[in-house]
């Protein structure tokens, strides 16, 4: 038994790490974070993050997402085939090409994936797609169903926690043509998701699982499930903006369960879910865009003070806490206004620094810290470039 057991699992784990999705979600990771980075360099002159961020960021609450919903899956027994799994990559690699990486998420693949349930009378017969649906015809539409309705709220609450960590800062000019600064939030978790297969060593029983296509022996795999969001912010701190859109996901997956519970008993319901799925997800991100952009651009130049747009991290600024959003009035005793009277401030003391700064809540507190002599910056603060002086944006 516990050699039976042992090989399960080095089974669960082979099918891991041979899953195209995996490598699929390596690659598309690849891709995005040197797209960053370049731009990073182009209105920082430095990079803010590593290229490694874009994976160790989201790792750990994607791995401890997947532990509470493969503990769903596991309990309701969702059952698939390996030619799924195959479906969904091609479906995945098909959204990826688009270069948006939202697009790479359940909400989307298995959206698209119920509604070929729904044109099956039309593709079905006599075309090159009859192999496509032999497969989905051996799986029970309800278990796409349900896999999109547990992944969209598995999503929202990815957006609420980890979505505002470590926001990419970028500049480009207003319509004005002043230098206006933005946060970008991008992200792809590898969320890993135990489901099971027919043929292994445990039984099924009468009552279990729900979700089915087989009446024997069950093997349970690790599936990567890709889930990508972006969002830009440009008219208030990140955090606000990104943690309503993880609500307003988790509201549409809950709304998304009951279309799936209900397609047990009416099928054609999962195919309305396909469609509905797509469309409201789309208008979350097509709202929240909208609204940021009908509010008054948050990171700009002021009058008073220099408002931060990104800290470096391992930088004095960092340990000094210091934090995106927040207003240095004074440096070194000194007020500063742009990077200039910002440049000059420092050099009162080269290797000592006292800031104020006016908080998020508008109150003034005090930070000192010291400076390192042979860095590229000094404090390690990200601000808005001054048309003055456009040979950098980091002190």
């Amino acid at each position: 038994m516990l050699v039976d057991i042992l090989h399960s699992i080095g089974v669960l784990l082979f099918y891991f790490l041979i899953n195209p999705l995996l490598y699929i979600g390596l690659f598309v990771v690849y891709l995005f974070s040197g797209t960053r980075v370049k731009q990073e360099r182009l209105s920082f002159h430095t990079r803010v993050y590593g290229r490694m961020a874009d994976i160790t960021i989201p790792f750990a609450s994607a791995v401890l997402l997947g532990v509470y919903v493969s503990i769903v899956t596991i309990v309701l027994g969702v059952t698939i085939a390996l030619p799924f799994i195959a479906i969904m990559a091609i479906i995945y690699i098909i959204l990826a090409l688009t270069t948006h990486v939202r697009f790479i998420s359940p909400i989307y693949v298995l959206g698209i994936v119920l509604l070929l349930y729904g044109a099956e009378p039309f593709l079905a017969n006599g075309t090159f797609l009859t192999p496509l649906y032999n497969v989905l015809g051996s799986i029970p539409i309800i278990v796409p169903a349900a896999l999109l309705a547990i992944m969209a709220i598995a999503e929202g609450f990815l957006i609420r926690i980890n979505g505002s960590t470590y926001t990419s800062p970028k500049l480009e000019r207003s319509k004005r043509g002043k230098w206006v600064g933005m946060h970008h939030a991008k992200r792809l978790w590898m969320v890993p998701i135990v489901l099971f297969i027919p043929e292994g060593i445990i039984p099924a029983f009468s009552f279990w699982p729900v979700f089915t296509i087989a009446d024997y022996g069950l093997q349970p795999v690790l599936v990567p499930f890709l889930i990508g969001f972006q969002q830009r912010v440009r008219g208030t701190l990140p955090a606000l903006p990104i943690k309503r859109t993880g609500m307003r996901v988790i509201v549409l997956g809950l709304l998304f369960a009951l279309f799936a519970a209900g397609s047990y008993y009416m099928p054609v319901l999962a195919v309305i879910l396909g469609g509905l799925a797509i469309v409201s997800r789309e208008l979350v991100f097509h709202f929240a865009k909208k609204r940021d952009n009908n509010m008054p651009i948050f990171f700009t130049s002021q009058s008073k003070g220099c408002v931060i747009l990104g800290v470096l991290p391992g930088s004095p600024a960092e340990k000094m806490n210091l934090a995106v959003g927040e207003t240095i009035v004074k440096i070194n005793g000194q007020e500063v206004h742009n990077e200039t009277s910002f440049y000059e401030a420092l050099q009162k003391n080269s290797a000592f620094c006292k800031v104020d700064v006016l908080n998020h809540e508008g109150e003034v507190r005090f930070a000192q810290g010291a400076l390192y002599d042979g860095e590229h910056h000094q404090l390690g603060v990200l601000l808005v470039k001054d048309d003055v002086n456009l040979q950098d944006s980091i002190v």
